[in-house]
């Protein structure tokens, strides 16, 4: 991969002396940065930018190793042949016209890559705006020069963007506003061949590269997605396009991705430590806020307010809370210090309002700021301050580079929020963004920053890469012989059958085909008794009138069965099933997700599920902690803990049985999805009540 980022010399395909078109753009950009060779190739010329121009890449000299290619698309196979035939390694194709643009497009650049392969190239794109090292000042993009003339400011995030343009509107904004410097922005398009995992690979052992950002579209290979996520040893930041409905289809026609189920992708993301961003905006604060902080920042997220306001620390606390931070109690030594610089009358507490301290120190020469913000750093209970600034205001003043100073010594992060004139503020900005110190105008981004800092997740198990082998172990021969005839839904019988093999507790039942049968079982079990109609292929059987509760005597089964049996075809059967109350309803169980492969599923249950929509996934298999980190994620704690004398969830058991779920999707490939629904919580524990298992 190194040859795309440090080549030796470099030939530009169609490049042009047209100021208007992208073959101008490549050439010129190059000349104004790159230290290498360069090579107009065009048989239209003979020189171009005052660089001599050869016909066909058969000419170029032997130094260049890579090859920018914008021409056709229907020209790029034979460019690829002469790019072999003078051992050039990569290509960065940026024209479009391939898998963007429909089946004819998909076709040609599946022969683009196999070719490529055959000849042992790396394609990078197409459909592209190239790579961008601002560090070593090379731009291999038709990006606008004149937007360039600005520079672009080094720094230490490096960005990967499944677009093209977009990539390009990243950079002008960067460089308008100032709000971070790059290291690198790879612009990989449709990732015909070189994806997110190689990218992602490469910036993990680049030495000028802090932080990852990534804006993604699908994932090429969503386990080894996660697997590097876990090794990488710098934060990854993703921004997801296509979570809704609407943007996954627009993913597709973009850059022919399928964007896939954002729930899944969320639960994987987390659980591989990555933090997800919602917007652009809040992409790049992540970043910069990761690049910025103390490599040590990371503790139990207890936060000093540093304010001149009070209500201003009121907002704070709040916005805190909310995002489960919290205000952290100050030791005494640390009020004590406070103490000297405030008035008798004025106790000290966090939020700390130092407006008075400054009506005191009034001309004294006290730096109020820097006084208590040295306290407060070095208290062992704080893990990061958030300070309140207002710029353009004589009387309170701030020395940026004090602040820097102390927060790199003592090892936590300080994060301003701004408050003034929109042009002080955007000044002051600058300065900070210099001295390496955060700060913002919107508290709550500042609060978000904060909490991605020190909320950073350490790396969990290893997600196994292996390929599911089609070994059903712990199945009976009895339920393999009868997955390897069934096709498409389970009935419910057979389902928890499955289930129960695999350790997951499921309710006392018996199929039965006759009325005599239905009541023998019937009085075995013991009433009430649940009636339930099982037809194949029928997942919702309350919706069919063929769920009977509640059903008290033999009477009572016997009018039920018969009502069962009209709704229900010849080769319908009818399940007697123990009738069992619950002090809450939950659901647990597992999708193939085309992506990352079998993920968990584990939320609130009952009829209500598609309306409360609180559930989270994980990638298959998992380990305790992770199956725990699972129950963690959903809203409803309080209802696992136990509301209204109800006694909690054992979530160690819990925690077994979505354990024991992800290894049944990863030994039974032909296992779709499992559907355990309601999962009751009982005083001896779980059980599953209803359940389905579909299968391709």
């Amino acid at each position: 991969m190194d040859f795309f980022f440090n080549p030796k010399g470099i030939a530009v395909v169609g490049a042009t002396p047209n100021p208007a078109k992208g073959g101008n753009a490549i050439l010129k950009n190059l000349i104004t940065g790159f230290r290498g060779g360069i090579c107009p190739v065009n048989p239209k010329y003979g020189e171009i930018e005052g660089i001599r121009c050869v016909p066909s890449l058969r000419k170029v000299p032997d130094s260049v190793d890579l090859a920018i290619l914008f021409v056709p698309a229907p020209q790029v196979l034979t460019a690829l042949d002469e790019c072999a035939g003078k051992g050039i390694r990569g290509a960065i194709i940026e024209s479009g016209g391939f898998a963007e643009t429909g089946p004819e497009g998909r076709e040609l650049q599946n022969r683009m890559v196999v070719r490529a392969h055959e000849l042992g190239i790396r394609i990078w794109g197409p459909n592209c705006m190239g790579l961008v090292d601002a560090v070593r000042r090379h731009v291999f993009s038709f990006m606008d020069p004149n937007a360039l003339l600005r520079g672009l400011v080094p720094g230490d995030v490096s960005l990967v963007v499944q677009s093209g343009l977009l990539s390009a509107g990243f950079l002008v904004d960067l460089m308008t506003h100032g709000v971070m410097g790059i290291s690198k922005a790879c612009s990989i398009g449709n990732k015909a061949d070189v994806d997110e995992n190689d990218l992602l690979e490469y910036l993990a052992g680049d030495p000028d590269t802090k932080v990852i950002g990534m804006y993604l579209e699908s994932f090429r290979d969503g386990r080894r997605f996660l697997e590097l996520c876990r090794t990488c040893p710098k934060p990854v930041v993703v921004l997801k396009g296509g979570r809704s409905s609407r943007g996954a289809k627009a993913a597709m026609s973009h850059t022919a991705s399928l964007a896939g189920n954002h729930a899944i992708i969320a639960g994987a993301l987390a659980q591989a430590g990555v933090t997800e961003a919602r917007d652009f905006k809040q992409w790049m604060d992540l970043c910069r806020s990761m690049a910025v902080a103390p490599p040590a920042a990371s503790g139990k997220g207890r936060i000093a307010v540093l304010t001149f306001s009070g209500g201003a620390g009121i907002l704070a606390a709040d916005f805190f809370e909310d995002v489960g931070l919290e205000v952290a109690d100050l030791s005494a030594e640390t009020t004590s210090a406070l103490q000297e610089i405030f008035p008798s009358w004025m106790p000290v507490a966090n939020p700390v309002d130092v407006w008075p301290a400054m009506e005191k120190n009034m001309g004294t020469g006290v730096d109020v700021y820097s006084t208590a913000l040295r306290s407060i750093l070095a208290d062992p209970g704080v893990d990061g301050v958030l300070l309140l600034a207002f710029v353009g205001n004589f009387r309170i003043t701030m020395d940026l580079e004090d602040l820097a100073a102390q927060s790199r010594k003592a090892g936590k992060p300080v994060f301003l929020w701004l408050l003034g004139t929109r042009d002080n503020v955007s000044e002051f900005q600058q300065q900070a963004r210099t001295l390496g110190v955060l700060a913002f105008q919107e508290l709550y981004r500042a609060v978000e920053c904060i909490e991605a800092v020190l909320r950073r997740r350490p790396a969990t198990t290893a997600i196994a890469r292996k390929v599911p082998t089609p070994v059903t172990a712990g199945v009976t021969p009895e339920i393999e012989a009868l997955m390897r005839g069934a096709r498409g839904t389970l009935d419910e019988e057979l389902s928890k059958r499955i289930l129960r093999s695999r350790g997951i507790p499921a309710v006392e039942e018996a199929r039965v085909a006759d009325e005599e049968a239905c009541l023998r079982e019937a009085e075995r079990i013991g009433y009430p008794v649940v009636l339930k109609g099982l037809q194949p292929g029928l997942v919702h059987k309350s919706d069919a009138g063929l769920v009977h509760l509640n059903v008290t005597d033999s009477r009572g089964a016997r009018e039920a069965y018969g009502m069962i049996r009209k709704g229900l075809t010849d080769e319908g059967e009818v399940l007697v099933q123990r009738q069992i109350r619950g002090n809450g309803e939950l659901i647990a169980g597992l999708i193939r997700d085309p992506q990352f492969g079998p993920c968990v599923l584990f939320g609130l249950g009952g009829t209500l599920t598609e309306v409360l929509r609180d559930t989270a996934f994980a990638v298959a298999p998992l380990s305790e902690e992770e199956a725990l980190q699972l129950i963690g994620r959903i809203r409803g704690q309080a209802l696992l803990n136990g509301h209204r004398g109800a006694p909690p969830v054992d979530r160690e058991q819990l925690a077994k049985v979505l354990i024991a779920l992800g290894e049944l999707g990863m030994s039974v490939p032909r296992i779709r999805e499992i559907d355990i629904n309601p999962f009751l919580v009982t005083e001896n524990g779980l059980c599953a009540v209803d359940a389905t298992i579909i299968l391709d």
